[in-house]
Parts: C-alpha cells; structure tokens; sequence
C-alpha cells in the first residue's frame, strides 16, 4: 500500500515554517531597513582574497593562488567558486532565501525542527527544541563574529541526524537521502571542524543502533540503512571533490600538516597543530556553569557591563575621579573571570533546556536518550581541552585527524544539539503518558539538582571564587592606574569582585524563576490541572524563547547593525603609506605592515600584494620562516622575499611608507648554490647570508641541479615581464647555463605548480627554505610558471558526473520510500 500526502497533516508544519521565517527575519529585524552587520571574518577574508577577486572580476577566470596574502599561498579557503557539483549552486540559492543574515537563524531552526521530527518529538517538541537549538548563544554570537561557515555547517548538522535516525528507523532510502544531503551541505560549507566533530557523534550513534540491531536481529535492515548512507553520503561529497581534494592536499602544507623542524627538539615534529596552539581556546570547567546561568563568569571579556550602580564606579569615585571618567573606567573593567583569553558572549543553553535535559536522563526513551547523553558528555570534555588534560591529550595524539583542530569550544553547539534531545524526549514521554505518580520522583530529582544549584549560587556567588588568574596582572595594572597606589587598587578589586557576584546573582535568580516557570507548567500539566497539551507546549516554548532571545540581544542587538555600504572599497579606506606605495607600477613587488601584528591583519592585503594576512591555515613553511627569521628582522630574507616596502609609524603614530632599496626583485640569478641535510640545516642557513650570491637548497633536490657553481657575467638578464596571480612569465637572456632564483613561495613543485622553459615542462626546486629556483639553459628563453592543480582540474570533472549520480540515487530513494509498505 502506498502512502499518500496527507496536506492537512502538513499545514501545520507549513505554519511552523512561515513561524521560523518571523522568528529569523524578526531577531534580524534591522536587515528589513538595509543594514548589515560589518562582522570581521568575512571582513577579513574579502581583504584577503581581493586579489583573487580582482582577477575575476577583470577576467571571468578563477585562480587557483594569490600573492595577496603571506607572499603567496592557494586560494581554496581564501577565495571559493571553483566547484562545478550540483550543492554548491543549491547552496548559492539557499543562501539568498531570506536576504542572507536571517538565513543563518532559519538553517538552525529547520534542520533542528527535521531532527526531533524524525525522533517522533510531534510537532510542539519540535517546535520547542528547534527554538532552544537555533538560540543557543554561541550560535547567536558567531553570526556577529563572522564565522559564516561554521554557521552554516552547524545548520546543516541536525539533517545528518535526523537522516540516519529514520535510515534506522526503517526508512532506509529516505533516511540515506536526508543524510546525504545533510552531509553534502556540512561539507560544502568547508568548516570540516564541524563536520568532523559531527561525525564523531554520529558515530557514537551509529555503534548504539548497531547494538540494537543485533539484540533485536535486525541486523539485515541496519546492515542495509547504513550501507544506503554511505553510498549516498560518498557521491554527496563526490559532488564537490575539487574542494575536497584540494584542501586535502593543501592542509598537508600547511600548519596542520607535519613539520620538517626539529632544531633540537627530543620529540618528532607532530603531525598536525602544536598542542598548546590546538587547546588554546578551552572552556572553563567551572565556566560551564554559564549553559545554566549566562552571567555566571561574568559575560563577554569586553566588560560593559557596570553601571553607576556598581560598586567598582563607586569604589572609582570615592578616589576622586570625575563622574563621566569613573563610569568610563568601571565599563572597562574585567567581568569576565572564566578560563579563556578572550569569548564574545556567554555560552548559555537556557535554564529550562538544562531542567529538561536532565529530567531526560531519568524519563526519556533508552534508545535516544543513552547515545545522546553519551555525546553531550563528549562534547562537555572536548570543550574543556587542556583543562581535561588525560583524556584530551590522549584524543590529540591518537584520534585520527583531531590534532587538525583548534578551538575545541566550538563544538559546544554539539553538546548543545545534544542536551536539545534528551529535553525533547522527555518532553515527549509527559505527553505521551501524563501519570503524576510515575513522574514525581523524576521530576523533584531534576528540579532539585538544576533548581537548587541555582537557587545555592544566587545566594552564595562568592561560593565558587569570582576569579581569574589574570586577576594578579589586573591588580598590578590598577595599581599603575591609580599611581602606585595599592590600596586604592585593592579596594577597586575588592569592589570588581562583588560586581562579578552580583551578575552571578542577578542571572541566577533569572534562571531559578524560568526554571520554576517551566516547572509548574510541567506540573500542572502532568497533574492534569491543565488537560490541553498545547496551551502547556505554546506557553512553554514561548519561555524557551524569552529566556534565549533576551540573552543573545545582549550580545548580538540591533546596535551592531550599521548602514549598508555598497563596495569593499567603503570598508578599506588608503591610508597615505598605502596611496604613496601604489604610485609605483611595477607588477610585482611586496609589502609588510609593522604597524600591526602582521599574520593576524590583512588589510594591507588589500592593497598590495603583501607578506602578512590573517587565515587560519597558512603554509608551515612560510609561518617557521616567519618564526625563525623575519621575526628576528633579518633583512637578507625580507630582501629575497622582495619586501620592496615597510609601512611603519612616525612620531605621531601615523603609517608611513619606508623603500627598501635592498629588494632582490622577482628574480636573480645566484653565484653558488650549496645543499643542505634536512630542513633544520636550511633554516638557521639564512641567520646569515647574502641572497644574491648563495642558494641553500635540500638534498632532496640534488638530481635536478645541474652546476652548483655558475660562471657570473653582468650581461646576464632575468626579468618578470607578465604577471597573473597563477600565471607568471619571465625572460631569460644569458651567456652560459645559470640557476635562477624567484621570489616565489615555493607549492608543490612539478605537481601544482608547473615550470615551462620555451613552452616546455622543465623541474624547478625549492631553495632558501620557501622560495622556488630552477636550472636556466644559455641564451633567450621564456620561463613560465602556471598553477594547474589536478585536485582542481580533475575535480571539478568528478563534481560534474557526481552530481549526476547523486541526483539519480535521491530521484530512487524517494520512489522507494513511498513503496514501502505502511
């Protein structure tokens, strides 16, 4: 029997839906009046991939590499749009729904909506735990923060849930559809962090279905649901292989593959991030406490928070500081006393989330509720990074790929999806089987844990300290501030303290009255005082939303929106270093800017092709020689680097242009070359030496260098005389055989990069630990270089006849599903 479409079934869901598209739109409300959120990645990533735009904008053609940023690297994860499968043009469509910025909102809300669906959550619960997902403050605050990409992949995350519960659930061929197009949409969005972190629960999952498969011999219908998932799930990736094959090459390349340096290191070099570096970013143990209450660690590290009300302005004050300098001073004080360097906002779950999910422990359904505590616990303690030292150290080092990562306290959104579950779950067994005398235990044991630790903290805060060990350096800064006054700085500091425990209190009492509110309803409802379920649900939700959106306005409000601007060049405004350095019309020369931290800034980027920028997957190679030697000044490698200019500050910490008359140029020939063991060899090779009379170049390349001492004539000529960011030709014109030496960033020689001589392939090598060289025959030659990756070419043909199959596999997998039988 076939199974029809039963729409008055589906208008319900229909008005859900219009009800997700208010919700987004509404919190997103200043977008309606044109104005956008100015958030600094995507900021950073249009100063850093305008090269790249450029060319596109002149050509119509996409490049494959930029000397934009970092004296040149690959643009897979700087500039997109080189993908040819059918998601990425879905997903263009998708991102234009809603006009963008409410899109990000409606994504988490309809995936997580799909997800407690499949759970047979019921329509309400849905509702409910859509709501609690899409809200979350993280997922809230990193809208703000431009992290768009991961906005998006942990919209996408709930679909690959929902897919695999119904492929378990004896919907195999609807279930492998949904997941593979939920896999495909997370791995579209290159967050592969996200994914990953995903795929580790949806592991989790898997195992616990498969347990059950074989206690209830089944294993034939999971055997065929996951076997449908991978297969679908694989031609789903295969869609954009040209992604993933390039990032897959380049991430080798980068500071998350292995490095060559030991310089005397007892360990060998780690394949992937440095510990300290993957951890830095670790949730607080302690700081979890804010899933609970959102002031609990005193908010945002930006302060803002005291008023005149505060004891820190009156502590101010009575030290004889003007009225509107005190209340100035206190805004800027440290609320924040948690573990991190630096957070955005508050990770807050919602106080009634945190009761519901606990009361889930105890009432919800085994099947889900076990895996599902199973993976909010893992997630828990992958937040807590270094300050879950035993397990964490053990999951970086043997756990493949997870020592590819940084800020691990991103997959609090996960933990969250997952506490979101178990809350739906038992949700659904109070209204499936409303029976007081089976859910009292339960239900005081939940209220009492979640109710009574908020209820303890509101009237004790001081009880869990209210300090940061950054407090120590604060008191000392206090003390300059007030002229080496100590007393006054420890009085400020006594006074900070009871303002930490008074937004600890303040949100405390917060959270006990939601929690009591969601309680009662609870209450009345299961002791049949209230019969009608949705009148509970409504009202229910209604909190859910109150006590979520009011948090996430105080980070993300209508004040961060600004008028529209309507070109990049609004937002990058010339200084006059950067107008005077742009006088000068040779096509390829670079640029540093000292007046900021120069591998976390890329607006010079924009301007000129420069050797710093902001990405957070830079070539290994290039951030050691920064390391090593440009951060130690050491002209001869900025010299071979071509750094024809600095921008620095004057007297009035104004930037200004300095020439470097030093610059080697685009390239040169060199009168020796001198081989060198391993890579420790040809790094400390450069402390000291002069680039235009010696190459250190690897062992490795021996067979390619044809004379290690070259005969030096002035008559010798090497000149760039066209240049294309993936596209560089030079004219050769010499006497005898040379080697010439190019100010180039030396990737994947002979592979991505290819060197022609007259047309014809010729090998080149890497020289001086980052640069590229290559043998030049006697007389007048074209050397070209081209950037021609097979990831990208090759791909991009795999993306096309993938996207076939895919389309053709999900064209079947719904026929099949309205087979089945009911």
């Amino acid at each position: 029997m076939k199974k029809s479409i039963n729409f008055k079934k589906l208008l319900p869901h229909l008005l859900v839906v219009v009800g997700f598209i208010a919700l987004s739109v509404g919190y997103m409300s200043p977008v309606l009046k044109g104005k956008i959120l100015t958030q600094g990645d995507p900021v950073r990533a249009a100063a850093g991939g305008h090269e790249a735009a450029l060319f596109q904008q002149e050509t119509g053609q996409w490049t494959g590499w930029t000397n934009g940023m970092f004296g040149g690297m690959p643009t897979y994860l700087v500039h997109g749009g080189y993908t040819r499968g059918v998601l990425p043009v879905v997903t263009d469509y998708l991102n234009h729904f809603l006009g963008g910025l409410p899109n990000m909102i409606f994504y988490y809300l309809i995936a997580a909506y799909i997800l407690l669906l499949a759970l047979d959550c019921g329509l309400w619960v849905s509702l409910l735990g859509a709501i609690a997902y899409a809200f979350f403050s993280y997922n809230i605050v990193i809208i703000e923060a431009g992290h768009i990409s991961k906005v998006y992949a942990l919209g996408f995350a709930p679909l690959m849930f929902a897919g695999m519960v119904l492929a378990y659930k004896n919907r195999p061929w609807l279930g492998a559809a949904l997941f593979s197009i939920g896999l495909g949409l997370d791995f579209n969005t290159s967050h592969f962090q996200i994914t990953y972190y995903t795929g580790l629960l949806l592991i989790i999952f898997a195992v616990f279905e498969f347990v059950r498969a074989i206690k209830t011999k089944s294993i034939g219908s999971f055997a065929l649901a996951s076997v449908l998932a991978v297969v679908m799930g694989g031609l789903a990736v295969a869609t954009i292989s040209s992604r993933m094959w390039s990032t897959y090459e380049y991430q080798k390349e980068t500071i998350r593959g292995k490095s060559e340096l030991t310089l005397g290191k007892k360990e060998a070099p780690a394949d992937g991030l440095d510990r300290g570096y993957a951890f830095e970013w670790s949730y607080g143990k302690l700081e979890s406490l804010t899933l609970l209450i959102p002031n609990f660690s005193g908010g945002a590290s930006g302060g803002g928070l005291l008023t005149e009300k505060s004891e820190a302005y009156k502590a101010i004050v009575r030290y004889n500081v003007p009225d509107d300098q005190a209340l100035g001073f206190a805004q800027n004080l440290p609320t924040y006393w948690g573990d991190q360097m630096f957070v955005q906002g508050s990770v807050y779950a919602g106080a009634i989330v945190c009761f519901l999910f606990i009361l889930g422990l105890f009432i919800g359904d085994n099947r889900y509720k076990i895996p599902f505590a199973i993976t909010a616990l893992l997630c828990l303690i992958i937040c807590w990074g270094k300050n879950m030292g035993p397990i964490n150290n053990l999951l970086f080092d043997y756990l493949p790929m997870f020592n590819k990562f940084r800020s691990v306290s991103m997959i609090m959104s996960l933990l969250q999806l997952s506490m979101v579950i178990v809350g739906g779950l038992a949700l659904k067994k109070i209204l499936e089987k409303p029976d007081w005398a089976t859910f009292k235990q339960p239900f005081f044991i939940s209220l009492g844990i979640v109710g009574g630790l908020t209820l303890i903290l509101a009237l004790v805060p001081s009880i869990v300290g209210l300090r940061s060990d950054n407090d120590p350096a604060l008191i000392e800064q206090l003390t300059q501030a007030f002229g080496n006054n100590k007393l006054a700085a420890n009085d400020l500091y006594s006074s900070l303290i009871d303002d930490r425990g008074s937004l600890l209190r303040s949100d405390a009492l917060r959270s006990l009255f939601f929690i009591l509110a969601a309680a009662v309803l609870i209450w009345a409802f299961v002791a049949q005082k209230i019969k009608n379920s949705n009148i509970v649900m409504g009202i229910l939700a209604l909190l859910v939303l109150v006590d979520l959106w009011s948090v996430d306005k105080r980070y993300l409000n209508d004040a961060a929106f600004k008028p529209k601007y309507y070109s990049t060049d609004e937002l990058f405004q010339p200084t006059a270093a950067n107008l005077q350095i742009m006088e000068d019309k040779d096509p390829n020369y670079r640029v540093i800017d000292v007046t900021t931290s120069p591998l976390s800034d890329a607006t010079a980027s924009y301007f000129h092709k420069s050797l710093g920028g902001y990405h957070a997957a830079k070539l290994r190679r290039y951030q050691e020689l920064f390391e090593n030697q440009m951060a130690k000044n050491n002209m001869a490698v900025y010299n071979m680097l071509n750094t024809k200019y600095f921008i620095t500050a004057d007297d009035k910490n104004q930037p200004i242009a300095q020439r470097n008359a030093d610059a080697m140029g685009n390239a040169w020939f060199v009168a020796e070359v001198k081989m060198v063991k391993n890579a420790d060899e040809e790094i400390k090779a450069l402390d000291k030496f002069d680039p235009l009379q010696v190459a250190f170049v690897d062992v490795r390349f021996t067979e390619q260098i044809k004379a290690t001492k070259m005969m030096i004539d002035s008559a010798n000529k090497i000149k760039l005389i066209d240049y294309k960011p993936n596209n560089l030709i030079y004219q050769s014109n010499t006497k005898t055989p040379q080697i010439a030496v190019f100010s180039e960033i030396y990737y994947r020689g002979g592979i991505d990069w290819k060197a022609y001589i007259d047309g014809v392939e010729a090998p080149h090598f890497r020289a001086n630990y980052v640069l590229r060289a290559m043998n030049v025959p006697a007389g007048s030659h074209k050397i070209e270089f081209k950037f021609q990756p097979d990831s990208v070419i090759v791909g991009q043909k795999i993306d096309n006849y993938a996207s076939i199959a895919w389309l053709m596999l999900i064209g079947l997998a719904f026929f099949m599903d309205t087979k089945r039988k009911i």
